[in-house]
């Protein structure tokens, strides 16, 4: 018996001395878990706060780019502000005229422009404008900053501008300068306007590929095709008759905000100036009086202006004396020789590269180089200003009477009948005057021909297409168009049957029935390849309610207009509209281009890339030890 109890008080103690160990052994194990999950723990708080700075650095970068955008969109000036020691924009050839003081602009050391409403976000931009002027498009890197991350990124900006717009519109009813009437300019949404000017209408065969947008509202047939976005003042189109206003394949109509054209295009006269270089780094060419381009193809032009006397000018700011640039060999090489631009040949030179020409009316100031103070030009035997004045080979004008007017370029053309007015009850349509359609003096422009290059023409009288305007290569080529008091397709009329009175014929007037158009027939179509716009006036078809019904107007580019301008009437004469939106101006423009009162810069890429600059400011290397 005792040696039961025993061997029982001996097992009793081996079990007391495995559960102790069994204790410690567990014990220890839980010592390691808790140690392992405080070290996890601890490891997770550093990866979680990195992955929050990683984070937060773009999107102080994304606040960076939205700061730059609104000032932007506060002063379209403010592309010209920046740091020209920033190595994004030394290397893309930019120019600056200062930097705003804007802390942003730094490119070095620890100064950042904060994030506001954060205190440990941070960014700054770098701009390169190098092809602003040229496409209208700017570039910026932005680097955010937070904590122990960097980030960049590198965005293209746009300005949301009329050629955004296949069709742009300010009113959608014409200006009562071209369709006679008394009536009152006022939106199609206004109430209590009493004789408010009717909308024109879109027809039914009208087709517009492409977005438009008025800050009027549209009114259309049913058949009328929209195959693009329509925005205007409120959601509904109005229709031309019944309850139907179009075929929107693009979407239903939408309201957006008011999109203000500027009064004058005189500003783009400053890119001729060759004594701001800062501001005009690439001056281009400036034209006086009636001008004549034709586009010979293969990147040329031939250029008739016979009363220009300077292409490029300097202004005394202070006393505002404008005199020809000082080096006017580089002018002639460029805009052509002044001898070849008012000879009867013209000067065939090259498309501008990336620029733009200005035709302005010719001066009155005594003050102005192109000013042709008491003369005509010399060099043409035809007639100017009067229909009693003729000019010598010397340029001094003497009077004879009966002699047919011309602007010096032929136009009116020969046999050409300039309407006026109705003569009421005997069917008769008095003459115009040939002077108000075609001033001898005011800066117009006469173009056709296939271009080649990138260019704007700019105008501050009227821009007359005479023929089809085409692109050589229409994914490299684009061309600018905007007059100041419209844009307009040549179309002029002749007059087959004049009335008779008891002393003979009477020329001064043509029978109503007798106006026919002259120099085109019926189903003959237009093509113009560009982005037209008009500050002031429209784009229009020249008489283009008289004689028969043409074919297609084929606008490949935009339209931006104040009034609607009238290009056919229902069914009966003018064109058709075949209006396609050029999508490269989406992300491009024409060379100094018109610019809206005031726009908003949307991004049209953007993309992330290596980090600009280290945490402590200093600019991140390549490996070969150069900023990048």
């Amino acid at each position: 018996m005792r040696r039961v109890v025993a061997a029982l008080r001996r097992a009793h103690g081996d079990e007391r001395g495995m559960a102790l160990a069994n204790v410690v052994i567990f014990g220890t194990v839980m010592l390691m878990l808790v140690a392992t999950m405080v070290a996890v723990s601890a490891s997770g708080a550093v990866k979680s706060a990195t992955d929050r700075n990683f984070q937060n650095a773009m999107a102080a970068a994304y606040a960076g780019l939205a700061d730059y955008q609104a000032k932007l969109s506060n002063d379209n000036g403010y592309a010209l502000y920046g740091n020209p020691a920033a190595q994004f924009s030394k290397a893309s050839g930019s120019t600056f005229t200062g930097d705003d003081k804007n802390v942003a602009f730094t490119t070095s050391g620890s100064r950042w422009a904060a994030v506001v409403g954060s205190t440990d976000q941070f960014f700054r931009y770098e701009v390169d404008n190098a092809d602003y002027s040229s496409k209208g498009v700017l570039r910026v890197r932005v680097t955010g900053k937070a904590g122990g991350s960097v980030r960049s990124l590198v965005a293209n900006l746009k300005g949301d501008g009329f050629i955004n717009y296949l069709y742009f519109t300010n009113y959608e009813s014409s200006n009562p300068a071209i369709s006679g009437s008394t009536c009152t300019t006022a939106y199609q949404w206004q109430s209590g306007v009493s004789n408010k000017c009717q909308a024109v209408q879109f027809a039914a065969s009208d087709v517009l590929n492409g977005p438009i947008r008025t800050n009027d509202v549209f009114t259309a047939a049913c058949a009328t095709t929209f195959n693009g976005s329509v925005e205007q003042h409120d959601t509904r189109v109005r229709p031309s008759s019944g309850t139907c206003g179009g075929q929107f394949n693009g979407g239903d109509p939408a309201a957006v905000p008011y999109l203000g054209l500027p009064a004058l295009n005189s500003n783009m006269s400053q890119e001729t100036r060759t004594d701001i270089p800062a501001t005009v780094p690439r001056p281009g060419c400036l034209y006086t009086g009636p001008t004549r381009v034709a586009f010979l193809g293969g990147g040329k032009m031939t250029v008739w202006s016979p009363w220009t006397k300077a292409t490029q000018i300097q202004v005394d700011d202070r006393t505002g004396k404008v005199e020809a640039g000082p080096d006017t060999a580089k002018a002639a090489a460029l805009c052509g020789s002044i001898d070849a631009l008012q000879s009867a040949s013209g000067a065939t030179i090259p498309t501008l590269p990336a620029n733009l020409m200005y035709v302005q009316d010719v001066p009155s100031s005594g003050n102005n180089v192109n000013k042709w103070p008491g003369a005509f030009p010399s060099g043409y035997t035809n007639t100017y200003c009067t229909t009693s004045v003729t000019v010598g080979s010397n340029g001094k004008a003497t009077t004879k009477p009966n002699q047919p007017f011309s602007n010096g370029l032929g136009y009116p053309a020969a046999d050409e009948w300039v309407n006026g007015r109705s003569a009421g009850r005997d069917a008769t349509t008095l003459t115009g005057s040939a002077s108000d359609t075609y001033s001898c003096t005011a800066g117009d422009v006469f173009i056709s021909g296939a271009f080649a290059g990138a260019m704007t023409i700019a105008s501050s009288g009227t821009i007359w297409v005479t023929g089809s305007v085409t692109y050589a290569d229409a994914t490299a080529d684009i061309l600018g168009l905007v007059g100041q008091n419209a844009v307009e397709v040549y179309n002029p009329t002749k007059c087959t049957s004049y009335p008779s009175t008891r002393s003979g014929t009477d020329h001064s007037r043509c029978n109503t029935s007798g106006i026919a158009l002259l120099d085109r027939s019926a189903g003959e179509s237009i093509t113009i390849s560009a982005a037209i716009a008009s500050n002031a006036g429209t784009f229009w078809n020249q008489n283009y309610d008289i004689g028969p019904k043409l074919g297609v107007l084929k606008v490949v580019g935009s339209i931006a207009q104040n009034w609607r301008g009238p290009v056919a009437t229902t069914g009966s004469t003018g064109f058709s509209k075949n209006y396609v939106y050029d999508k490269r101006l989406l992300t491009t423009a024409p060379p100094k281009f018109l610019q809206p009162v005031s726009t908003s810069y949307g991004v049209t890429t953007q993309v992330e890339v290596q980090s600009a600059y280290q945490v402590d400011g200093a600019c991140a290397k390549t490996s070969t030890g150069a900023c990048r």
